[in-house]
């Protein structure tokens, strides 16, 4: 499990790294091509919004595991201690739940995209590309989620 982690850390964070990078990159080289040079790059706002799409759904798995996705942390405060670990594992285990569906009905978006053909407007690449960040996004959310629920039963034993 510390393996996939250590794993899952470093492929996020080198995504994060390289996308932001490339988005950055290019907005910067639009902006310098628009306005110095009087000539726009036809294929750099596709380019940026595939990375901050990217960006985002792997956001999923690295805010699961940080836990700063949203929460109502006040309804749960008011439960005995024996209650709200259980509150608290429920909430983990519908969250994996939910990931999951995600990620299927995700994935199958994706199938069916690949298989129309349909090629994005700009970079003419099939636009089934820009949505396979959500099958990604989804599947790190498992796992992370999965994650969180050992965790939490493990220190639910202490």
């Amino acid at each position: 499990m510390k393996r996939l982690d250590r794993y899952l850390d470093l492929y996020e964070t080198a995504s994060f790294v390289v996308l932001l990078s490339v988005m950055t990159i290019v907005v910067f080289i639009q902006v310098i091509c628009r306005y110095i040079l009087k000539a726009s790059l036809p294929w750099s706002e596709e380019v940026s919004r595939y990375c901050m799409i990217y960006t985002v759904f792997i956001g999923v798995g690295a805010g699961l595991k940080a836990g700063t996705h949203t929460g109502v942390d006040a309804l749960v405060m008011v439960f005995p201690p024996s209650i709200k670990w259980w509150v608290i594992l429920i909430e983990k285990v519908l969250c994996f739940a939910l990931s999951v569906i995600f990620f299927a009905l995700s994935a199958e978006v994706v199938i069916r995209l690949f298989q129309s053909g349909q090629k994005s407007a700009t970079l003419f690449i099939p636009i089934a590309f820009a949505y396979v960040a959500m099958p990604l996004g989804f599947l790190g959310g498992s796992i992370r989620s999965f994650q969180n629920i050992i965790i939490h039963i493990k220190e639910g034993r202490r």
